[in-house]
């Protein structure tokens, strides 16, 4: 008898003195083949699962390596910009911090010299003494012109006209090119040159004709 098969009782041809019966193994065929398909929907469920598993640890995989060289590029970008501004930032700090000390020097001297302006009291003067005064008040006078010519070049803020300047820098159009602008001066005189010339020449034709 086979594994997984029925015996069956069968009704043989008459041989001899009567009927036979004979048991024949007959296999499952159904339940065997039902079997297996659940097998392989199984082992189908089962690769498909790994399958998913598979594409998700791709994904991951990619989306890592993705952070990664972002990462890579972010940091070799931002290192480089950071270090270029920090440099120029000292560069600044330190132009400032010399601005700052000449500003308060001048503006200490320029305090002096104002006080002693402001202490002249010239409605107090003698004839007597009037010589003397007037040579101590020119001489602060003087003296205080020296000091503020001398700061308006090493300041721009004293200087109005440095002040134009820089005020006419930044009011002035953008992309403003004046040799562009005498290059299509030229061209545009190039071109009505020919017209102006034929003008004169018919004009001088007319005179003549009627002279």
């Amino acid at each position: 008898m086979k594994q997984g098969g029925s015996l069956t009782a069968t009704a043989l041809p008459e041989s001899g003195n009567g009927i036979g019966l004979s048991v024949v193994d007959t296999p499952a065929h159904k339940e065997e083949l039902e079997w297996k398909l659940e097998q392989a929907r199984e082992q189908l469920l089962t690769l498909r699962r790994q399958q998913d598993d598979l594409e998700r640890q791709k994904s991951d995989i990619e989306e890592l390596r993705r952070k990664q060289e972002e990462y890579s590029r972010g940091k070799a970008e931002m290192i480089d910009h950071l270090s270029r501004a920090v440099v120029t930032l000292d560069r600044e700090q330190v132009q400032a911090q010399r601005l700052a000390e000449s500003c308060s020097v001048t503006r200490d001297t320029f305090a002096g010299y104002l006080e002693q302006l402001q202490a002249i009291s010239d409605q107090d003067w003698s004839s007597a003494n009037l010589r003397a005064e007037l040579s101590t008040a020119l001489s602060v006078i003087e003296n205080a012109r020296l000091e503020y010519n001398r700061a308006r070049t090493k300041l721009d803020c004293l200087d109005p006209s440095a002040n134009n300047r820089a005020e006419a820098v930044a009011t002035a159009p953008a992309g403003t090119d004046w040799r562009e602008m005498a290059r299509y001066a030229r061209l545009g005189a190039a071109a009505t040159a020919p017209l102006i010339a034929a003008g004169t020449i018919w004009l001088i034709l007319l005179l003549a004709i009627k002279h």
